[in-house]
């Protein structure tokens, strides 16, 4: 029985046994009367007993709302009644929790594309405007009998095209890899043989990747393409992370969570800082120097497209773990 209906029952035995005593009273049931009085008296004081309790329950759980720690959880080892609120205030910060990432992810999305937009624009002009004055040069120059001097010049000029048309193309396809992410193929296979797939391929690595599964016979409905695209680029970076890391060690888990398949990629090399955490899955946002920025997002969006989750945690040069889990 939980909180409410006990103090009810409370209430309405109060009331009866009031009036209970109020006709022993008119009967001169002196005894019954006092006794009934007691226990009428006991009852309303273990209602308001109850009654405080709630409230400093109620109380606990705001102020620790108030602190903005939307990691806390409320204790679950109360008992029956105060179990069931603390669940269902749990279950509401979960909630709560979930719709604050989606809106927080899709402000930083919003914010990617508009970024993109004025690197784009940035990028291709720079590139262009080269190019095009380049090209007015060598024009002119091509009705003029070229010496030595200007056919270096115009060599030059030709390779500074070269470079920059070149770069100007790596660009654009690195941008069409954020926009034609096919479609999953959704297909049950066994994670066991995917990390044996993988394994293969990072045999001749010093860094060594170890693969762990608990229990054996994981079996994942998703695109086994995609998600093993997912594991190399996370391999990859946790690789380049560990490559001046004393004792450098990878390690690759799949395993059960509350009945829902997780993997995780863990190393520990140099860590992601603080404030780029944030901000680690923004298309075209590095913190390596060359690098393109899209890895870590195309991993996102190949997991959202299999509506899981994927996140990160880092201490740097101590543990730095991606955690893949699958609805």
């Amino acid at each position: 029985m939980n909180r409410a209906k006990i103090i009810v029952v409370k209430t309405v035995t109060s009331v009866t046994l009031s009036t209970v005593s109020t006709l022993c009273i008119i009967n001169e049931y002196y005894f019954i009367a006092t006794i009934s009085v007691i226990t009428v008296i006991i009852l309303i004081y273990s209602i308001s007993l109850d009654y405080r309790k709630s409230i400093r329950l109620m109380e606990q759980m705001i102020a620790n709302i108030r602190c903005g720690d939307l990691n806390i959880s409320f204790p679950s080892n109360l008992k029956k009644s105060g179990k069931n609120l603390s669940k269902s205030m749990n279950e509401a910060l979960e909630i709560f929790r979930s719709r604050l990432y989606e809106s927080i992810v899709s402000k930083a999305e919003t914010e990617a594309w508009q970024k993109l937009i004025r690197v784009m624009t940035h990028e291709i002009m720079n590139s262009v405007a080269p190019i095009i004055s380049l090209s007015e040069t060598i024009s002119e120059q091509a009705d003029e009998d070229l010496n030595e001097e200007r056919y270096r010049e115009t060599m030059a000029a030709m390779q500074s095209i070269h470079r920059r048309s070149k770069w100007l193309l790596d660009f654009v396809e690195n941008y069409r890899q954020l926009t034609r992410i096919p479609t999953p193929i959704m297909r049950y296979f066994s994670v066991n043989d995917l990390f044996k797939d993988i394994k293969n391929l990072f045999v001749k690595e010093t860094v060594p990747v170890s693969f762990y599964i608990r229990p054996d016979d994981i079996r994942l409905y998703a695109d086994r393409s995609l998600i093993e695209q997912v594991l190399i680029n996370l391999l990859k970076n946790a690789l380049d992370a560990c490559r001046n890391t004393d004792a450098p060690l990878i390690s690759v888990y799949a395993f059960f969570e509350k009945g829902k398949s997780v993997i995780t990629v863990t190393d520990n090399g140099r860590g992601i800082v603080p404030d780029a955490l944030d901000r680690i899955f923004v298309p075209f946002f590095t913190t390596k120097q060359g690098g393109s920025g899209i890895g870590l997002s195309l991993c996102r969006q190949i997991i959202n497209r299999h509506n899981g989750t994927i996140s990160v945690v880092s201490e740097p040069y101590v543990k730095t773990v991606f955690t893949i889990k699958f609805n």
